[in-house]
């Protein structure tokens, strides 16, 4: 006996996608907000004595998406390296959530 799967275009990537945004919060809320904040601002007490980057300036967000994965992998000045407690599917992920944190213009 045979048994066929269909799926309908997209369903597989909806799921998937969601599931991938809510684990880059996850991993984000874990590993980043205590010194980049939830609104990736870097304007915690720990953040301030870091001079953690805010994650929405323009510095950050024109940054190409190597750059961005290249420093949680690796760190940079006081940010701790990742690439131990991250995979590289999370750190891509991350990327995906920091380009989601831009500024709002004033």
């Amino acid at each position: 006996m045979m048994v066929s799967l269909t799926l309908l275009p997209g369903s597989i990537a909806a799921k998937s996608g969601k599931a991938s945004e809510n684990e880059a919060a996850s991993a984000f809320k874990l590993q980043c907000s205590s010194c980049h904040g939830a609104n990736g601002a870097g304007d915690t007490s720990v953040g301030k004595t870091l001079k953690a980057a805010d994650l929405r300036s323009p510095e950050v967000q024109t940054q190409s998406d190597a750059a961005l994965a290249k420093v949680i992998a690796e760190g940079r000045n006081n940010m701790p390296s990742f690439s131990n407690s991250l995979t590289q599917d999370q750190i891509r992920a991350l990327v995906a959530y920091i380009r989601r944190l831009v500024k709002s213009p004033k």
